[in-house]
């Protein structure tokens, strides 16, 4: 993984601040599976996307999409929920970020069951702010339209005590934009899955949901995962089909293979 990663994530995120600022009333899901395919489909790049049926709105897991991070030595794995918040709707952001379906809050759903799994949870937050956007790290971000969160930051903020309020700019300093997981200078301009991780570890430590982030590390690869990587011979049906019931529960699966660096 080089800056070419860096370049591209950063050109993806500044599209979507372009794409919501003249059309926000764009749909998550029509963001996240242009974000994750244009994201596998450049040049060089080392991250695989596959796209699944949509899941039911029973969905357990709370997350729209599963992200491993494999590498020779360990791997990681997260689970992302993506969500609009737009600026000036401090109510429909709470009702987004508090969604209920019959299994419960997806917030709560998100956390608790990426922790029962081994999984980081996280949010990715779609906005287009429309001014420099304060962020949790000495830079501010300009003109960028993805920003990844805590989801226990998340919740602990503005859901574990009751109804509040959720402006744009104040949910958005607990975040990061998604371009600097492959932009920090951590990753000493060849992020590696150990500079990944310690990119998490310095900017969400602090979170009650990473602070042992050593238990997530894993050389536990799922099925799914691994048959996923495998080149060659691979067929989209036949492997949805033998994993169905792995893959059921979120939209999309993204690998970020690193096991060369």
């Amino acid at each position: 993984m080089t800056n070419t990663h860096c370049s591209e994530f950063k050109k993806s995120s500044e599209f979507i601040h372009k794409w919501l600022g003249k059309q926000a009333a764009t749909g998550e899901e029509s963001i996240t599976d242009w974000l994750l395919f244009t994201l596998s489909d450049f040049p060089q790049s080392k991250l695989k996307y596959i796209k699944f049926t949509r899941k039911q709105e029973g969905c357990t897991t709370g997350a729209d999409w599963e992200w491993w991070v494999i590498g020779n030595k360990f791997s990681i794995g997260m689970r992302i929920q993506a969500k609009k918040i737009i600026e000036g709707e401090d109510k429909g952001n709470y009702k987004r970020l508090a969604y209920e379906n019959k299994h419960g809050r997806q917030i709560e759903k998100l956390i608790q069951d990426a922790k029962a799994n081994n999984f980081i949870p996280f949010y990715a937050l779609y906005c287009a702010p429309t001014k420099t956007q304060k962020v949790i790290c000495p830079k501010s971000a300009k003109k960028q339209g993805v920003f990844i969160a805590s989801a226990q930051v998340l919740f602990d903020s503005y859901i574990k005590n009751g109804k509040t309020k959720v402006e744009a700019d104040d949910i958005l300093s607990k975040s990061k934009p998604l371009h600097c997981m492959a932009c920090c200078l951590i990753h000493e301009g060849k992020p590696s899955v150990l500079s990944f991780y310690e990119y998490i570890k310095f900017y969400y430590n602090k979170d009650s949901d990473t602070e042992e982030l050593g238990k997530y590390e894993t050389n536990n690869i799922p099925p799914y995962v691994t048959r996923f990587l495998e080149s060659g011979h691979f067929k989209t049906q036949e492997y949805k089909e033998s994993f169905k019931d792995e893959l059921k529960e979120f939209n999309s699966l993204v690998v970020l293979d690193l096991r060369d660096e």
